[in-house]
């Protein structure tokens, strides 16, 4: 029952409450109270919730305060206006994210930071990093064709299908022959390092933001920082690297 009443943003205690009210039909708060083992201020506070959520009415009956839980049969009618409501407010997020974003875009130099740990939140980032239009890339093929295979091909070819573009700099592996030859074009232009460069980590590098992805052997981590000044910092450092490696 709890994960239903759930489905109404009810606590467990607030569910419980509300089927003892059932049960026990139209009565005194102070019955309800008793029969919840719940004391009067808290009963009150937990009174007003339910009220809120139009699960419960009340009224004055010879100065005693009773309460009713609503008609079974009302409860998918109440459902269906909350998801309505829901979907309304989600329509009204959507139409206003651009400006909500402008507002989160500027902090100016105080960064916003997720995390994102283990396979499946990695996924996540990767998958915010296709909804870019272009970006700058150090990258190990090996290691992502070994703890994100999937991703290895799926990047360069949403890329390609978006219309993007994309600098890589590769550390020097089979996979990254492979990859340089699979990929390589006009607006994705890749290089490999030297063999005598290697590095830890991933870094991608956007307009507005940097993604940062550590491997162990088994376990991989991801982070992102949302911050436009930073974010042009490391593109001006990786320019100056790209043309000692392009040259």
């Amino acid at each position: 029952m709890d994960n239903l009443f759930s489905s109404f943003g009810l606590t467990p205690k607030e569910s419980a409450a509300f089927l003892e009210l059932i049960r026990l039909g139209a009565c005194p708060v102070s019955k309800w109270a008793t029969h919840t083992n719940t004391n009067r201020s808290s009963m009150y506070v937990l009174l007003d919730r339910l009220k809120s959520k139009g699960l419960v009415t009340s009224y004055i009956h010879h100065e005693i305060l009773y309460v009713q839980a609503v008609s079974i049969a009302e409860l998918p009618a109440l459902l269906s206006d909350k998801q309505m409501a829901l979907e309304k407010a989600r329509n009204m997020l959507i139409n206003s994210l651009e400006e909500l974003q402008k507002l989160e875009k500027s902090q100016g130099l105080m960064p916003k930071i997720s995390y994102y740990e283990g396979s499946s939140r990695v996924e996540t980032m990767y998958e915010n990093i296709l909804k870019e239009k272009s970006f700058k890339a150090y990258f190990h093929p090996t290691r992502i064709k070994t703890m994100m295979p999937e991703y290895f091909h799926k990047i360069p070819q949403t890329l390609k299908i978006n219309g993007g573009s994309a600098k890589e700099l590769l550390i020097a592996c089979k996979e990254a022959t492979e990859y340089q030859k699979l990929y390589r074009s006009n607006k994705h232009e890749i290089e490999i390092f030297p063999q005598s460069v290697s590095f830890s980590s991933d870094t991608i590098v956007t307009d507005q933001k940097i993604y940062l992805v550590g491997y162990s052997d088994k376990y991989i981590v991801g982070t992102e920082i949302w911050n436009e000044e930073l974010a042009r910092t490391q593109s001006v450092l990786f320019d100056i690297l790209w043309k000692s490696i392009s040259k």
